[in-house]
């Protein structure tokens, strides 16, 4: 009965380090987006990621979500880029990537 256990759990362990091994959809993002922001264009993202899954606009800023998944599902990647509105130029992101959510 443990051994049934034990290789349960080993598999899931396995598959789990497998699924974030694989490289990220949306390629090196944070030291990439890093050396971006204040440079990076709205429309070079949509070039780059496809149109966004969500956007908020704000007053002065307005925020595009992209989501993106992997390893048949099981790895849930969330890019959030906020542009201004003036110039839809980059002023922030946050970049999470969350196995089994």
């Amino acid at each position: 009965m443990y051994a049934r256990l034990i290789a349960t759990v080993l598999i899931m362990g396995l598959a789990l380090m497998t699924a974030c091994a694989e490289p990220s959809r949306f390629g090196a993002v944070e030291t990439t987006l890093n050396n971006e922001i204040g440079k990076l264009t709205y429309e070079e993202a949509v070039i780059r990621w496809g149109q966004p899954t969500s956007k908020s606009e704000g007053k002065e800023y307005f925020t595009a979500y992209w989501l993106k998944e992997r390893s048949a599902g099981l790895v849930k990647e969330r890019l959030y880029l906020t542009f201004d509105n003036e110039k839809k130029i980059l002023r922030a992101f946050r970049y999470t990537s969350k196995p089994f959510e």
